[in-house]
């Protein structure tokens, strides 16, 4: 299991970047490899809500394992959904923003010997969607890696 985490400053209110974040259908405006989710359980988004994420070619089913409102949100794959994976979300009020910490543990799914490679991708490709994540939040609009525009 690759594990590595990633900490961000977001000069908007921490109910705001929760709100958008915590939605997990606006992961394809902030991360570049993610084409489409959308939520197939029934209610508000709480602990158990399942999405439906594509990815490229892939298709994964998401669950929601941990939900605390302004301050936490963990995500994992539902078997047999590859890769494994658990994402943790951390929101922390910081002055008039908001501190995100970003945490994985996933199974990269590669050789043993391209595992060095994929690790660095993967987590380059973690902070980059972070840092998009940030400027859609904080000005609005973000171009992604694959050259997509996003809007608020």
């Amino acid at each position: 299991m690759f594990e590595f985490e990633h900490e961000i400053y977001i000069d908007r209110p921490v109910v705001e970047v929760f709100g958008f974040v915590g939605n997990l259908e606006t992961l394809p405006k902030w991360n570049y490899a993610v084409r489409s989710v959308r939520k197939i359980s029934d209610g508000p988004t709480r602990l158990g809500t399942t999405f439906r994420q594509v990815r490229g070619h892939e298709e994964q089913r998401l669950r929601v394992a941990a939900y605390q409102q302004h301050s936490r949100l963990t995500v994992e794959s539902v078997p047999p959904s590859k890769p494994a994976l658990r994402r943790e979300l951390r929101f922390r009020a910081q002055g008039e923003g908001t501190r995100l910490v970003d945490r994985w543990q996933l199974e990269l799914g590669v050789p043993m010997l391209l595992k060095p490679f994929a690790a660095r991708r993967t987590r380059a490709g973690a902070w980059n969607n972070l840092t998009r994540l940030k400027q859609l939040l904080e000005r609005g609009t973000a171009t992604l890696q694959d050259g997509r525009r996003d809007v608020l």
